[in-house]
């Protein structure tokens, strides 16, 4: 991925996560379910809501990227067996969302581009 894609993916999946996070967090916060503490459930809702979403898109744009690289051949199949293929998607945007941040901050920050490019 160049430098250019990893700050789009960053951005995009960070305001999916702040617009769903505020979504959540208010609509969470409108009737409390036995948790009477009001900011612990805005930030709890905010929290399960922002995840759930940036998680689920960080998926789909990688589940995308690696399947644009097969043959037609692996689309078919993937497209036939579409039941593994989303939950393939989901588990990857789901267990992958923090870990693959945090690599993709540090490759953005550790590659700085050239001057003389």
């Amino acid at each position: 991925m160049t430098q250019k894609q990893r700050i789009e993916y960053l951005a995009v999946t960070l305001s999916v996560f702040i617009s769903a996070f505020l979504i959540y967090a208010f609509l969470g916060n409108m009737q409390s379910f036995g948790n009477e503490d009001k900011i612990q459930s805005f930030l709890l809702y905010g929290l399960l809501g922002g995840y759930g979403f940036s998680s689920i898109l960080s998926g789909i744009i990688l589940f995308v990227r690696f399947i644009s690289k097969k043959s037609l051949i692996f689309k078919i199949m993937a497209s036939v067996f579409w039941p593994i293929s989303l939950a393939g998607l989901f588990y990857i945007g789901v267990l992958g969302y923090i870990p693959y941040q945090i690599y993709n901050v540090v490759k953005i920050i550790q590659k700085k581009p050239s001057p003389f490019q």
